[in-house]
């Protein structure tokens, strides 16, 4: 019994130092307004980055400034380029805990700077 109990409690430890080295992020899988993806997700141990994906395109006007994303952990996150203008789902990764709550753009220009820019020439 308290072989058990030391080995029940030494568990516990490891588990609680595991839970303070992973990362956290900001995560909601379904496509989700930018300013309502708020629920905190404790990554697992092979997950290092944080993800972001900008899906305004598919679920939103992008003139009335709404940014539909989705949000968290990763264990292979890719970045798109910030000269990827016109990309269909720019993707951001970040490597620090809650990284991913930038609520004024998620990569690069805005959705509907994106648009404009080729309208003018550049």
């Amino acid at each position: 019994y308290k072989a058990a109990r030391k080995l029940l409690l030494a568990l516990q430890a490891v588990e609680g130092l595991c839970g303070e080295l992973s990362l956290q992020c900001y995560t909601c899988r379904a496509p989700t307004d930018i300013r309502r993806c708020t629920r905190i997700a404790t990554c697992k141990l092979n997950e290092n980055a944080c993800r972001t994906t900008e899906l305004s395109f598919l679920y939103s006007y992008p003139f009335f400034g709404n940014i539909t994303i989705t949000r968290g952990c990763s264990s292979r996150c890719v970045p798109s380029s910030p000269w990827g203008i016109g990309e269909k789902h720019p993707v951001s990764c970040c490597y620090t805990d809650l990284c991913n709550s930038n609520p004024n753009g998620v990569v690069g220009l805005k959705a509907h700077h994106r648009l404009l820019l080729p309208l003018a020439g550049l």
